[in-house]
């Protein structure tokens, strides 16, 4: 009698830890907003039921979730940019994420960022390098030549909800480096190496714009670690 009264007790507490880990995954894309971006290995996921597809499926095969917070900082008190990592039964996801607190509070990812973890590499030196050329050209006033020499062909800004695609149209927003006096200097404070070709970071501006960064940054087929993914307000 106690026997099976101790086994019923511990299947029940195995049901409930799956059902809690479930359902702590379930909530991470719960927050996510009717208007939010997704951006995979794929591309950039814009319209709603690409989304909904996506996010139905990637549940469907990733079950007893869990989300691990890594890092986050506050840009201002109604925004946040955040890494963290996904564990489930199917390997890791490593996640960047903008959380815009103006909107619901239960649905106020406005943008994630989500590659499978495989294999991480630190290339710190590498992006330490590239950073620094990014710094040089943005502060020699040469927008143009840094959007080229730094961002993929595909390359996304996404700023205050918009989202400008492609070095021509970059360069044309970044044309206020421009200006004699613009300054920047980028700080890096959290950097999640996600494989050998993906690494996300986030970091604070000091200088002309002195709030929050974040970057996907993806090494090329000619071994160059170019930025696929930049955001800042």
């Amino acid at each position: 009698m106690r026997q099976r009264l101790f086994t019923s007790i511990l299947l029940c507490v195995i049901a409930l830890g799956i059902q809690a880990q479930t359902e702590t995954d379930n909530s991470l894309f719960e927050q996510i907003t009717n208007d939010a971006l997704i951006l995979t290995k794929s591309g950039l996921l814009t319209e709603k039921k690409d989304i909904r597809q996506f996010v139905q499926e990637f549940l469907a095969n990733n079950q007893y979730n869990s989300y691990k917070h890594e890092f986050s900082v506050e840009v201002n008190s109604s925004l946040s940019y955040e890494i963290g990592q996904i564990q489930s039964n199917n390997g890791s996801y490593a996640v960047m994420f903008i959380r815009g607190e103006n909107n619901s509070p239960s649905q106020n990812i406005e943008f994630l960022v989500i590659y499978q973890r495989d294999s991480p590499m630190d290339v710190s030196s590498i992006l330490e390098s590239r950073r620094t050329k990014w710094m040089e050209l943005c502060n020699s006033h040469k927008a143009t030549e840094l959007v080229k020499q730094l961002y993929t062909p595909e390359a996304y800004y996404y700023n205050r909800g918009r989202v400008i695609k492609g070095t021509e149209a970059i360069s044309q927003e970044y044309s206020y480096m421009n200006a004699s006096n613009y300054s920047l200097k980028l700080t890096p404070k959290h950097i999640a190496f996600v494989s050998p070709t993906i690494a996300y970071e986030i970091g604070r501006c000091s200088g002309s714009y002195p709030l929050p960064y974040m970057l996907l940054w993806e090494k090329q087929s000619d071994g160059n670690w170019q930025v696929k993914m930049d955001s800042n307000y």
